[in-house]
């Protein structure tokens, strides 16, 4: 005696073209998160010795561009702000300096350490609790004040208030109010 098989058993086109759609769309959503990552390139400008550097991307959709290195002179610096020499890729970024497609000028002390970080893309990131003051950056109304973290922030936008129309600027240990204020109302914009 033959054993009985049961019919052969085909789904329809349409079960097997969802199917196929669920299996393709599972392998891109792979290769899309496989291919994600994100790039730093840092950069050193002359000038007043300061490093540059541009904090990269990365999401699942669209990076933002890059914004460029902010429009500003820093014409008044402190006693050994400025002259020292600082290499991007030794500075860890922090809640200040790591936003995506900002860019960074980093301004040293003689002693090699971070005296200023003059971020565009970006608003501070964090609110700071202490008293703030406001201020005038070349024309522009800005907030200063110190942060309980040591550090003193400025932070003002330009029209019409695009990503790369925001400034954050912060000074790191040891500051005095009267040095944030001399570099402050000597900054002075230079192009676009």
């Amino acid at each position: 005696m033959v054993p009985r098989q049961g019919p052969n058993i085909i789904p329809p086109p349409h079960i097997i073209a969802v199917l196929m759609r669920s299996v393709l769309i599972a392998v891109l959503l792979l290769v899309i998160a496989a291919c994600d990552s994100s790039t730093s390139e840092p950069t050193t400008t002359s000038g007043l010795a300061a490093t540059t550097s541009t904090v990269g991307a990365s999401t699942t959709t669209e990076s933002p561009v890059e914004c460029p290195e902010a429009p500003y002179d820093l014409e008044e610096l402190p006693f050994g702000v400025g002259e020292g020499d600082l290499r991007a890729s030794e500075i860890e970024p922090d809640v200040w300096t790591s936003a995506p497609g900002t860019h960074t000028t980093f301004i040293p002390r003689t002693d090699d350490t971070l005296a200023i970080a003059l971020i565009r893309g970006t608003l501070p990131p964090v609110d700071w609790p202490a008293e703030k003051g406001e201020v005038e950056i070349d024309g522009t109304r800005a907030v200063v004040g110190p942060h309980p973290d040591g550090t003193w922030v400025a932070g003002w936008f330009e029209a019409p208030g695009e990503r790369c129309d925001l400034y954050t600027m912060v000074f790191y240990p040891p500051w005095v109010p009267g040095d944030v204020e001399l570099v402050i109302n000597g900054m002075n914009r230079v192009g676009g």
